[in-house]
Parts: structure tokens; sequence; C-alpha cells
């Protein structure tokens, strides 16, 4: 793939950070928190592409004044409508992962004339599971833990209500390197979000016909909460559900994941 070029744009109350990779259709790729750090092994499999990659607002390179300020997915939408403005060539394809799913499928309601195929990889929307209310308060839970006793407390009982398993360490294994600054803006941002992103509510009649696609990792069983709100997503918006390789990070090789593998489904979805 060709070296990039990074770019960035004013949008009330941050400064949008974007990477353009290659050239062809154009292809986005964006998560929340998950920084264009996170998809450059899955962008390099795409090289007859012109494949964008984002810092969502308040990560990586696009600060924000107020931090503190709690996600607003209509408003991680409108940026990434943004982006696509300023990149132009038309519709573009969008892969959105885990909270970038909610934000491809919201641009895809706003915006139906800027997407031509959206995939949403786990979409972590709780509010079509058969136990959305209990889910909404473990949500809670976990950001009152967030505000009354910070982060790492609040990681752990994220991992909990998410039924991801947590590895345990060797005995003699060093302790694991502090998160660096990134990491730490990053999971701010998902713990400041744990209740407006996950709880937000898509209409699913915006939707353009025939253009949403729903993911879910193989992996992704019953006892994993994004693997249920798949499900439960793909049954709302009416598409069939399709399974990518690995889990919830499945084209992340720090995550166990193949961006080979996983590239491989995307692009069929894609053609």
């Amino acid at each position: 793939m060709t070296h990039p070029t990074t770019h960035t744009l004013d949008a009330p109350g941050a400064t949008l950070s974007y990477e353009v990779h290659g050239s062809g259709p154009v292809l986005l790729m964006v998560g929340h928190p998950m920084t264009a750090d996170g998809f450059r092994a899955l962008a390099d499999q795409f090289p007859d592409r012109t494949v964008v990659l984002h810092d969502p607002r308040g990560t990586g390179g696009s600060p924000m004044p107020d931090p503190t300020q709690p996600p607003d997915v209509d408003v991680l939408a409108e940026d990434l409508s943004r982006v696509l403005a300023a990149v132009g060539q038309g519709p573009a394809d969008v892969f959105g992962s885990s909270g970038g799913a909610i934000t491809a499928l919201a641009l895809a309601a706003a915006h139906p004339d800027q997407v031509r195929t959206v995939v949403a990889h786990e979409p972590p929307l709780v509010e079509h599971l058969a136990d959305a209310d209990a889910v909404r308060a473990q949500l809670a839970e976990v950001a009152a833990t967030h505000r009354e006793h910070g982060a790492g407390a609040a990681m752990g009982a994220f991992a909990a209500v998410a039924g991801f398993a947590l590895p345990e360490p060797a005995p003699d294994a060093p302790p694991p390197p502090a998160p660096s600054e990134a990491d730490q803006r990053a999971m701010a941002r998902m713990l400041l979000g744990i209740e407006s992103v996950c709880t937000y509510r898509l209409d699913a009649a915006a939707l353009p016909p025939g253009r949403v696609r729903i993911g879910v990792g193989a992996w992704s069983g019953e006892q994993v909460l994004t693997g249920r709100t798949s499900r439960a997503e793909a049954a709302h918006v009416g598409v069939p559900l399709v399974e990518f390789p690995g889990g919830h990070g499945g084209f992340v090789t720090e995550q166990g994941g193949d961006a080979v593998a996983f590239a491989a489904v995307l692009r069929g979805l894609l053609e």
C-alpha cells in the first residue's frame, strides 16, 4: 500500500484526523474507541482501494477541548460524513467495528447518499436484547464504577458484563506495562460512552435497503455480549447475520485475530 497522507479538518467541538491510503474505490474503516492504528493490518489487505482510516473525536489525533463530554453517536456519524465529504469520490463502502459499527449504521441512516455498502461488525447495541433492561442497568453500574472508582475498576466491571474472559497471568509473569496515554484516552472515551453509545436507538427504517450487512465473530457465542447484540440487531434490521473469523477483534493480531482471513470475508461482502 502506498504511503498514507494524513489530514485534519475542523468540526464543532473537535479537530478530526484521518488518513488516506492508496487509490481506487473508497473504503472507510472506523471503530470506537479504537483508533486508526487498530485497522492498519486490515487496510493492508485492500491495496486496490482508497482506504480511509479515522481517529474518532477524543482519541488519537482528533482532540476535543472538553474530553469529558460523553460520546454522542449522532455527532460521531456527522464526523464520518464530514470526512467522506472531504475525501470525495462519491459513495463509499464503510466498515465499522464495535462502537464504530454503531457509528457506521447511524451514518447510513442519516446520509444514505454517502454510502454504498455498510458492514457493521459486532455492534454492541443492547436495545433489542430480550434482557435489554437488565443489561442497561449493568452498563449504568459500570458507568457509576468509573465515576466513583476510576477506569481500572470500571474496565474490570465492563469485562464481566461483556463476557470477555481476561487471561490469568502466569505466576512468574512480569507486571503488564502501564497503558499509554493514547490507550488511556481511548479507555476513557469507551467508559464515558458505555451508556450513550451502547443504548443508542437506531432508526432501522431509515437504513438504505439492501446496503447494510451485520457481522459477528465466530468465537462470539451467547456468553459474549457483542455476540448477542449482533444477532439481535441483524434480526431487528432484517438482514442475515454474516460470520467473520475470530472474535470481537477478529482482524487485530494482538487480540488473536487474522487480518488476511477477515479481509477475505469483508471483500466478499463488498463485491
